[in-house]
C-alpha cells in the first residue's frame, strides 16, 4: 500500500469519526432538549400544585375567618340578649315593689283611717255619757238648793249622796277610758305585723330552738322531696325571707294568724321553700298541685299563694 492509500483510507477514518462524533453529539443534544423538555414539565406542574395548594389553603383560611366572624356576631348577639333579659327582668323587680309598696301605703292608710273613726264613735259616746252624767249633777245640785232650808241634816246627807255620786262617776269614767283603750289595741293592732311579733315571737324562738321535722313527699310512687333533723337556723331564715317582710305579706294576702301554731306554722314555711330552692326539679314535678316551672321566682310565688290560701290553686 502506497503512502496515498494510507493517507485516504487515514481521510476515511477521521470522516467516519467525524460523523460517528456528529451523531453522538446530536444524540446528546437531544437527550439533554429532551430531559430539559422533562424537567420543565415537571417544574410546571408542581408550580402549578403549589399554587393549587396555595389556593385551597387560602379558601380554607377564608372559610375559618368566615366561621370565626359568624360565631363572633353569634357571641355579640347573645351577650345582648342576655343583658337585655337582665334588664327586663330588673325592671320587672322594681315594679313589683312598687306595686307592693303602694299596696302595703294603701293598707295602713286604711287602717289609720278605721282607727280614727273608731277612735272618734268612742270620743263621741264619752261625750255623750259625760253630758248625760252633768246632767243628773246638774239636778241634784237643783235638788239641794230645793231642800237647803229643810235641815243640814238632809244637807249632810245630799252632799254625802253626791259624793258617793262623784266617785262613782270618776270610778266610771276610769273604767270607760281603759275599756277604751283595750277595745282599740285589740281591734286595731292584732292583724298587723308588729302585734303578731309582740304577741308570739318570744314563744316561737323558743320552740325553734328544739322542733325536728321529718319530710318526705310522694308523687305517683317516686319520692321526690325527704328530708329530716333540725329546722334551719333562724338567722339564715330572717337573712332570706326576713320575719316582717314574710308576715307583711301573708298578711297582704288576707292570712289570717291567731294562735302561736299558726304563727309557727307559717313562719316554717320558709325553711321548706330554702330546702326547695336548691331543688330544681322539685318545681317541675307538680308537688303540692303547683304548676310545673323552671323560673324560681314563678314557682316561689305560687308556693306562697298555696300557703295563703291551700283551697285554690296557684297563680288562679
Amino acid at each position: 500500500m502506497d503512502i496515498f492509500e494510507q493517507a485516504e483510507e487515514l481521510i476515511s477514518k477521521i470522516h467516519n469519526q467525524l460523523g460517528e462524533s456528529e451523531r453522538t453529539l446530536d444524540e446528546s443534544v437531544e437527550r439533554i432538549h429532551h430531559e430539559l423538555e422533562e424537567y420543565t414539565r415537571t417544574a410546571e406542574e408542581q408550580v402549578e400544585r403549589i399554587h393549587h395548594e396555595i389556593e385551597q389553603e387560602s379558601e380554607s383560611a377564608e372559610e375559618q375567618i368566615r366561621r370565626l366572624h359568624e360565631a363572633l356576631e353569634e357571641h355579640h348577639r347573645n351577650v345582648e340578649e342576655q343583658v337585655q333579659k337582665i334588664h327586663d327582668e330588673s325592671e320587672e323587680y322594681e315594679r313589683n315593689i312598687e306595686e307592693q309598696v303602694e299596696r302595703i301605703n294603701e293598707q295602713l292608710e286604711r287602717t289609720r283611717e278605721h282607727a280614727e273613726e273608731q277612735i272618734e264613735r268612742i270620743r263621741e259616746q264619752t261625750e255623750h255619757k259625760s253630758e248625760s252624767v252633768e246632767e243628773q249633777i246638774e239636778r241634784m245640785r237643783a235638788q239641794v238648793d230645793e231642800y237647803k232650808d229643810k235641815s243640814e241634816d238632809w244637807v249632810d246627807g245630799i252632799r254625802e249622796r253626791m259624793d258617793e255620786l262623784k266617785e262613782g262617776f270618776e270610778h266610771h269614767a276610769e273604767n270607760i277610758h281603759v275599756e277604751t283603750e283595750t277595745w282599740i289595741e285589740t281591734n286595731s293592732d292584732t292583724n298587723t305585723v308588729k302585734s303578731l311579733i309582740k304577741r308570739f315571737d318570744p314563744l316561737y324562738n323558743e320552740r325553734h330552738e328544739g322542733t325536728t321535722i321529718s319530710k318526705t313527699y310522694v308523687l305517683n310512687g317516686v319520692e321526690i322531696l325527704k328530708y329530716s333533723g333540725k329546722l334551719l337556723p333562724l338567722a339564715d331564715m330572717d337573712a332570706r325571707y326576713p320575719c316582717r317582710e314574710w308576715l307583711q305579706t301573708l298578711l297582704n294576702k288576707n292570712v289570717t294568724i291567731e294562735s302561736i301554731d299558726d304563727y309557727c306554722r307559717y313562719l316554717n314555711a320558709r325553711d321548706m321553700l330554702m330546702r326547695i330552692q336548691i331543688k330544681p326539679d322539685v318545681w317541675t314535678s307538680g308537688l303540692f298541685d303547683i304548676p310545673p316551672t323552671e323560673n324560681w321566682e314563678t314557682y316561689q310565688e305560687a308556693y306562697i299563694n298555696q300557703l295563703a290560701n291551700p283551697d285554690v290553686a296557684p297563680n288562679a
